[in-house]
């Protein structure tokens, strides 16, 4: 698939740097020629300097024979114009990110295809993640019904120590599946003869009723939230403080700007705090502690980082950080921050969908390893057809771990035999996709 990305800065390399290890041949236009120049020597894909939204240069670009445009500039305007100069140049599909309400609603009169919005999709991570304190990941499927949730093994947990094996022997009061252990940074197997060690990070698939049961098996389950602390006054933070006051949670956003504190103080039910967020003076006065949940959604790296840092220094049981770095975010939940957001990867996540839209249903990537966790349909012809899941042979390191069927969603166990039309969720590692299509489409 030839797909054409316009804008190369943290969602447009992501993406870039996803879409050509799988093999697609990807195309990135952008503007400044320094960062046009680094994408060239990190990346292997064709990179044109220009401006993505001049036909010109999408022409260079070869948007014609494209069967993807994706635009992904900070500027929402230019991203629907790119979309429009390459419909009208011939390009199959288009993707835009469009943050902004009014240009949303006329997009698709101009040539958009499908319109993203990656803030609006890391705020309901956030709001996931806080009502969930303590896990990593929160991932939902089968409309909710099945979650793959993830965290770090504690040390007094019932898990540590103990072989994959025995788990499954002892620890099936209630349907659950480990999909993978990430060790050190390596995907690990979820073989019986794997030995769960504390730190270990987790992905584990159960149904949503049990949720809270399987983050307390492996002791990552902090109870419930009492208060959520966000820590920058931006959009996110707005877009979750009201599903949060909602979901009957007390809600304090702390911003440095007093103009910004009076724009939230009229939009926001939450409270709004004028303060330095990265301030341990202004943090302490809120009295931080158990049940309180800190989330620094600032537009800044390393302002989260600190604000977080400072929140757990005074008292906040749990912290989450909007981060945009993924080669720094695995190694935050080793210095206080407990769990990472990016809205990066929501991005991806949502773009990823779009581009492998008739072969999967969706698709989930995480910041601290290459693994995806997709929802595909079996279909009739699929070899697997018949077979249970001890009989198929996906490609090694990939885990069945989800079946939709029907209006039913349930884990599956190694008896469970597959049916033409199951939807079904496989983790596996980014270079076995195309294998796992093959072998249920």
């Amino acid at each position: 698939m030839r797909i054409v990305i316009v804008g190369a800065g943290h969602d447009g390399f992501y993406l870039a740097e996803t879409l050509s290890a799988e093999g697609q041949d990807v195309v990135v236009i952008e503007a400044d020629e320094d960062k046009a120049a680094q994408v060239q020597d990190r990346l292997d894909v064709m990179v044109i300097a220009g401006n993505g939204a001049s036909p010109a240069v999408l022409r260079r670009a070869g948007s014609e024979r494209a069967d993807l445009v994706i635009a992904v500039t900070d500027n929402d305007g230019a991203n629907v114009m790119a979309c429009h100069s390459a419909r009208t140049s011939g390009s199959a599909r288009t993707v835009a990110r469009v943050e902004d309400t009014e240009m949303r609603e006329v997009s698709p009169g101009l040539g958009v295809d499908v319109v993203i919005d990656a803030r609006e999709s890391t705020a309901r991570e956030v709001v996931a993640l806080v009502r969930h304190a303590g896990a990593s990941e929160y991932v939902e499927f089968a409309d909710g019904h099945l979650v793959l949730i993830g965290g770090r093994v504690a040390p007094n947990s019932r898990v540590a120590g103990r072989r994959i094996a025995n788990l499954k022997e002892s620890e099936l009061e209630w349907p659950w599946v480990l999909a993978t252990t990430i060790r050190d940074g390596e995907l690990l197997m979820s073989r019986g003869s794997l030995e769960m060690n504390a730190g270990d990070h987790v992905l584990v698939m159960t149904e949503a009723s049990s949720v809270e049961k399987s983050m307390n098996l492996f002791g990552f389950g902090r109870g419930r939230t009492r208060r959520a602390l966000l820590l920058g006054g931006t959009r996110i933070a707005i877009m979750a403080a009201e599903q949060l006051i909602d979901a009957g949670i007390e809600v304090l956003i702390v911003e440095r700007e007093a103009e910004r504190c009076e724009m939230l103080a009229r939009r926001s039910r939450a409270l709004v705090i004028h303060g330095d967020p990265t301030d341990p003076g202004v943090l302490h006065r809120l009295q931080p502690g158990r049940g309180d949940v800190a989330v620094g959604v600032s537009g800044w790296d390393e302002v989260n980082l600190m604000s977080c840092l400072v929140a757990k220094a005074v008292g906040a049981e749990t912290t989450i950080a909007r981060f945009g770095r993924r080669a720094l975010a695995g190694l935050l939940k080793d210095a206080g921050v407990d769990a990472v957001v990016s809205a990066r990867v929501a991005a991806a996540n949502a773009i990823l969908r779009f581009v492998r839209r008739d072969r999967i249903l969706s698709v989930a990537t995480f910041m601290d390893t290459d693994a995806e966790a997709i929802e595909i349909e079996v279909a009739p012809e699929s070899p697997a057809v018949g077979a249970s899941l001890t009989e198929t042979q996906p490609p090694r390191g990939t885990v069945i771990c989800g079946v939709i069927r029907g209006e039913e969603a349930f884990v599956p166990h190694g008896g469970t035999r597959i049916e033409k039309g199951d939807r079904i969720v496989v983790l596996s590692g980014r270079e076995d996709i195309d294998a796992v299509e093959a072998l249920f489409t």
